[in-house]
């Protein structure tokens, strides 16, 4: 059960049902149980009253799997177009760490693709998931964006406003935003990222693989001035986003997730150029199906 939840029995069946969408073969209920953290008993009647509504369905092995109630909740994203997979594998080859990209929508960010590349594989967001956009997410496409919309992404930002304001001016003048962790917690940072990938997400329990990922968030993102970005010093460096246009609006962008501890000047170049040119790339196939027509300056 996720901390401070406000309706316990109501989380319990949120629960349940993230840990089913992870596995086509189903779990029986001894394993959601002990996924879950919750009593036997309790597993068991909230999958009996999930199989009465047709939301999960139970095997000949006493398995349980996602039921074809559920079918009817879910809309399925547009098609990628084809080399958007091969674009994604050669930027995370090419940085040696991992790589998202994300639908950006009015109200929400949604993941619709990902690759890992080099030794440290940290799992973060599924594709499919979907995050509320509000500061920092979404910083990549925000200058591009209408008025409102920028105004309703900056009024999440924590005070001072012109934080929001100067991140927006980094990325113009950079193609990209580029994240560290706070001062204090890049120590604590790479432990966090080093337990994901030893462990793997998908043997913690969904409630403590959400609070890790939720806390390795909140500790990665404080953008980097353009002063900052200037410097050729060794700086950290948890992620860096960039736009990806589509019939010249940014509808997409595309994340790589270093997560080092110290990046020198030249490297942080190194990988500014990388995604920037996948950005491009990706622009010119329109992963949305529009003309792919990016503004001739970033």
């Amino acid at each position: 059960m996720a901390p401070h939840s406000s309706s316990p029995p109501t989380r319990r069946v949120v629960d349940v049902i993230a840990l089913l969408t992870e596995s086509a073969r189903g779990y029986t209920i001894a394993e959601i149980a002990k996924a879950t953290g919750a009593a036997r008993a309790t597993a068991t009647a909230v999958l009996t009253e999930l199989t009465a509504a047709g939301w999960t369905i139970r095997d000949s092995e006493l398995r349980y799997r996602l039921g074809p109630a559920l079918s009817g909740l879910h809309v399925p994203a547009p098609p990628i177009p084809a080399g958007v997979d091969d674009v994604l594998t050669a930027l995370a080859a090419r940085a040696g760490c991992g790589v998202t990209l994300s639908r950006i929508e009015p109200r929400r960010l949604t993941v619709v693709a990902k690759h890992h590349a080099g030794l440290r594989i940290v799992p973060g967001l599924s594709v499919g998931q979907r995050i509320p956009l509000a500061y920092p997410a979404g910083a990549a496409v925000m200058p591009w964006r209408e008025r409102d919309d920028r105004d309703a992404w900056l009024a999440t930002a924590p005070a001072p406003r012109r934080a929001g304001i100067e991140l927006l001016g980094t990325v113009r003048e950079f193609g990209c935003a580029v994240f560290r962790p706070v001062a204090d917690d890049v120590g604590l940072v790479d432990v966090l990222a080093d337990l994901l990938a030893v462990v793997g997400s998908d043997v913690l329990r969904p409630q403590l693989r959400d609070r890790v990922l939720r806390q390795l968030a909140s500790l990665t993102s404080r953008p980097y001035t353009a002063t900052e970005l200037h410097s050729d010093a060794a700086l950290p460096v948890s992620y860096l986003t960039a736009p990806v246009f589509d019939d010249a609006l940014p509808g997409f962008e595309v994340q790589l997730a270093p997560l080092r501890p110290a990046v020198p000047g030249a490297e942080r170049e190194a990988y500014v150029a990388a995604l920037r040119e996948a950005a491009q790339e990706l622009s010119e196939l329109s992963v949305a199906g529009g003309s792919g027509r990016a503004p001739a300056k970033v």
